[in-house]
């Protein structure tokens, strides 16, 4: 079996990418509103919550979830073979949600607060440097212990200097919500891999019923009210969080078909129309972009049901991991899409089941064409699956190295000036950041510096 497998790294790298370029164009260069959130538009940026909608913002998200999904058989199938139990297993588990949890707060509390001190700007992003310089032995794998520790503890001393030198009082409830939410779908979903390693149909139950209890919270006014975060752990564990794992465990589904492929040895038989239907996937993906967005819910959901009989046919009937996963994610579309008009329309936050199905839908058939092209066609994209290997550095490098570097020698600035009303410079912004994040993260994983996560 190879050492890794490309198609999952590289759809969490395509997340990845996305994730820090649409969080670094300029935000005053009168770019359209389908390059934001669909509920945070131009030119205010104020969040809608009625707002409906998908762009391809709204994706990066749910595809790193759904690559997270996908590495639990990845990390935890051979661990069981050598001999693991559920209780060693869950305890790493359980580790892996601390390390998370930490980072959060670490995130939380000085990438979002330090510009709230009274000190010059020039400070505040010496600090946000050091705070990485100390992530990076605290976080970064290897066998010398004491380097992590030693990184834990500078980590330490730059919160007392957070708190005496900028008068910013470190708080529990101030964390990167992002990072909370992958702690705990981490956890959560990776129990429930270990309880379901071996049985797909038992896993889809799970599936089946996490979304009926997301149904019955949503759809009766009664329950809705019962929900909230009002219990003192709220910052630590909201049981909101747990209904993306209607993402996560789908993308374990397809992290065991992949597996299993892979093991095989077997090539995977796909021919030219094969090859067609892979752009027919790719079509469904974009059609959302068009039909979601611009609210013409009953086209998008007839052509998409086309592309999905036309996926049907040019694929045979041959049962192979790539027509599984491409009817599934077909399937799931279909299922979002379906929902759109009982939800009142897709929504990101507060999310809603339509969101959820067509994401997750969405990432399965992009899952589906990564995989033709890496088992049948051997394209590895290695540049791109370097970054998605790497992701808690790729997801800091940019606000804690790069941005305040550029603040430093004054290049934010012009980039700031260059981009305000000017939308090609506004796009030209985020391709510098985004890609500085990308070498810098390519060469850390090249030196095969990996940060936990």
């Amino acid at each position: 079996m190879k050492k890794r497998i490309s198609s999952i790294d590289i759809l969490r790298g395509i997340a990845i990418i996305g994730m820090i370029f649409c969080a670094n164009i300029g935000f005053n260069s009168g770019l359209p509103a389908w390059m934001f959130h669909a509920q945070t538009p131009p030119p205010t940026y104020a969040f809608d919550p009625a707002a409906a909608g998908l762009t391809w913002v709204d994706l990066v998200f749910p595809f790193f979830l759904f690559s997270m999904g996908a590495a639990f058989p990845l990390a935890m199938r051979k661990k069981f073979e050598n001999g693991a139990g559920i209780g060693s297993t869950a305890l790493q588990l359980l580790k892996r949600w601390a390390i998370l949890t930490l980072f959060a707060l670490v995130i939380g509390n000085t990438s979002y607060t330090i510009w709230s001190s009274s000190r010059p700007a020039w400070q505040a992003n010496l600090f946000l440097i050091a705070v990485w310089a100390a992530l990076f032995p605290a976080l970064v794998r290897t066998d010398k212990k004491w380097v992590n520790i030693a990184g834990a503890a500078l980590i330490c001393s730059l919160g007392f200097l957070l708190y005496f030198w900028f008068g910013i009082t470190p708080d529990k409830g101030t964390s990167d919500i992002i990072i909370m939410i992958l702690a705990n779908v981490a956890l959560w979903g990776g129990l429930i891999w270990v309880l379901t390693r071996n049985s797909l149909r038992l896993r889809w139950l799970v599936i089946l019923f996490i979304a009926a209890v997301k149904a019955a919270f949503s759809y009766v006014p009664a329950l809705s009210a019962l929900t909230g975060s009002g219990w003192c752990l709220s910052w630590l564990f909201n049981p909101e969080w747990l209904q993306y794992l209607l993402i996560a465990l789908p993308g374990s589904i397809a992290g065991d078909l992949i597996l299993e492929h892979s093991r095989s040895g077997k090539a995977l038989s796909a021919g030219r129309k094969e090859s067609v239907a892979a752009f027919i996937a790719l079509a469904a993906v974009l059609v959302q972009l068009w039909g979601l967005y611009l609210r013409a819910v009953l086209i998008d959901f007839i052509a998409t049901a086309i592309l999905a009989a036309a996926f049907l046919i040019l694929t045979g009937r041959e049962r192979n991991i790539y027509r599984t996963i491409g009817i599934t994610g077909f399937a799931l579309l279909l299922a979002g899409i379906a929902l759109d008009p009982v939800d009142g329309g897709i929504t990101k936050d507060y999310c809603n089941l339509s969101y959820l199905f067509t994401t997750g839908g969405m990432a399965m058939l992009t899952t589906a064409v990564l995989v033709l092209l890496e088992f049948r066609y051997n394209i590895q994209c290695s540049f791109i699956s370097g970054i998605g290997q790497n992701p808690m550095v790729a997801y800091t490098v940019t606000s804690y190295v790069i941005g305040p570097l550029f603040s430093l020698l004054g290049i934010m600035p012009l980039l700031f000036s260059l981009s305000e009303g000017n939308r090609f410079w506004g796009i030209v912004q985020g391709i510098i950041l985004t890609s500085l994040m990308m070498v810098a993260t390519w060469i850390c994983t090249k030196l095969k510096l990996y940060w936990k996560s």
